[in-house]
Order: structure tokens, then sequence, then C-alpha cells
């Protein structure tokens, strides 16, 4: 057998090999993607409790007490700003750390930002901040689960918030890849702190409320900041359940694209190794058939 001939079935061997695994990848990545949207889903009748919840509490508060004494809906001053970058901790899913990067770099040039700090979650996208020489000030890998709990996120947001209220930073962005329709993605921006409270109007406010109306015993101030701490923690955690569905819609199309390579590469081998396998059965019968004597009868 000739050296092409060998090296065409060896091809052929190792790629019907890898076949099942891309398969394999691309219905993990299938399963991930949708698993996060139906999380993101269930975020909507959540949030919307909160609302009707602060609804009933502003109804026992001044409108103009709300933002009263406190820190958590403070203006920004001069100091610190943080730009936490959420990537993805694997890879194998194309160019979705290097984009999200460059696009985070040119964000941060453009609001020519005197005092920052840049914050990354993911070791891929770590990895890609320190091949651009970025200075990164806190690394976070993302849990072999792949995703914060969301009881694990209000304990993070809790941990900025005391910083935030104990004046470490003024401002805190994060930037991160938000799944669209279609599987598609883009580069978003969310401003986490200083957080901006739900509008609620002195008209709705002042609506009827629902019968029986709640009872409300403990304070009306505690209750509201509470209600704004989900809210964070809420916005957080949403943002990481976008950030995973992209990664995996990115990695599903990535192992997509590759199983039909996979694909097209098995028909051209396997037409390569048939054709070979042709000839030389052919050329094997000639070479009998000329030595019993046949190919010189009329």
């Amino acid at each position: 057998m000739s050296q092409s001939f060998e090296t065409a079935v060896a091809r052929l061997n190792n790629i019907e090999t890898i076949k099942p695994l891309l398969s394999a990848m691309r219905t993990l990545s299938m399963g991930a993607w949708h698993m996060a949207l139906n999380k993101l889903s269930a975020m909507i009748p959540y949030e919307e409790n909160f609302d009707r919840i602060l609804f009933e509490v502003l109804r026992h508060l001044d409108v103009n007490e709300v933002t009263k004494n406190q820190p958590i809906n403070r203006e920004p001053g001069q100091g610190q700003t943080i730009i936490l970058i959420i990537g993805s901790e694997r890879g194998l899913c194309g160019k979705y750390n290097t984009v999200l990067a460059d696009n985070s770099m040119t964000w941060i040039e453009k609001q020519n930002l005197a005092n920052y700090q840049v914050w990354a979650i993911g070791s891929k996208l770590i990895r890609t901040l320190e091949g651009m020489k970025i200075a990164i000030t806190q690394q976070t890998p993302v849990p072999t689960g792949g995703l914060l709990s969301y009881s694990e996120s209000y304990i993070t947001t809790q941990n900025w918030l005391d910083q935030y209220e104990a004046y470490a930073f003024d401002q805190f962005f994060i930037h991160y890849n938000e799944i669209k329709k279609g599987g598609l993605y883009e580069f978003a921006t969310f401003h986490l702190l200083p957080y901006q409270s739900p509008q609620v109007s002195t008209e709705a406010v002042s609506i009827k409320s629902s019968w029986p109306p709640p009872i409300i015993e403990s304070d009306p101030l505690r209750m509201y900041r509470q209600i704004i701490e989900h809210y964070v923690a809420s916005s957080y955690y949403k943002i990481l359940l976008s950030s995973s569905a992209a990664e995996n819609s990115s990695r599903y199309r990535l192992m997509q694209e590759a199983e039909e390579n996979a694909e097209e590469i098995i028909e051209e081998l396997t037409f390569v190794i048939n054709a070979e396998r042709k000839r030389k059965i052919t050329q094997e019968m000639q070479e009998l058939a000329a030595g019993s004597g046949l190919l010189n009868r009329q």
C-alpha cells in the first residue's frame, strides 16, 4: 500500500474516533445553554414578587426617605472604579474571551477613567487578559458546576455592598457577553453600583392596595433595604446566567461546525480510500490475468 493510502486510513480512523466526542460535547453545550436560559426565565416571576413587596413597603415610607442615609444608593465620587469582566472557565468556544476582552478594553479607554481596577472571572478569560498585559486585581475561577447558585450570588454581592459602603470604591461595572435570540450574543455593560432603585411614582404608591392589605410589622426602611439587596443579587445572578448561556451557545456552534467538517472530511477520505482499493484490486486482477496468459487470448 502507498503511504498516502495508509495516511488516509489513519486519518479516517482518528476522525471517526473524535466525531462521537464532538457530538457529545455539542449535546452537553446545548443542555447547559438551555438550562441557563430556563433559569433566566425563572428569575422573571422571582423579581416580580419583589416588585409587589416593594410596592407595598413604599406605602409605609415617605418617597423622599427611601434614599436618605442609604449608602446603597449614594452618588459616585471620584474614587476607585471596579470593572468586573465575566468570561469562560473552559475553552473550545472560539474567540469568545478574546472579543470580550477587546470590547472591554475599548470601553475603558472611551471612559477615560483615572482610577480603576480590573477584576476577572473565568480562567480562560484571565489567561487572555494576561496575554494582553492587563493588570488583574482580583481573579476568580468559575465553580466546577459552571455557575454560582443564587444564594452564593447573594453572598458575593453582599460582600461588594459592604466594600462599597465602606467607600472602598465608588462605582462597579460588569462587562459580559449577553445572550440574545437565536443563540447570538453581544458585548454588554451593566452598572451594578451605585444601584439605581426601581422608580415607583407617588401616584403608583397611592393606588388602592389589594384586599386584605398586608401587615408589615418590621421596619419598612429596613425591608426596603433588604429588597434592594436582593435586586442587586438577582441582577448579578441574571448576568451570570446570560453569560453562561452565551458561552455555551458559542461552544455549541463551534462543536456543530467541527462535527460538520468532520463529516465532510470522512466523506472525502472514504472516497479516496475506496478509489485506491478499487485501483489496487484492478491492478491485482490484471497481474493475475497476465500471469495466466488470459490477456493474450483473442
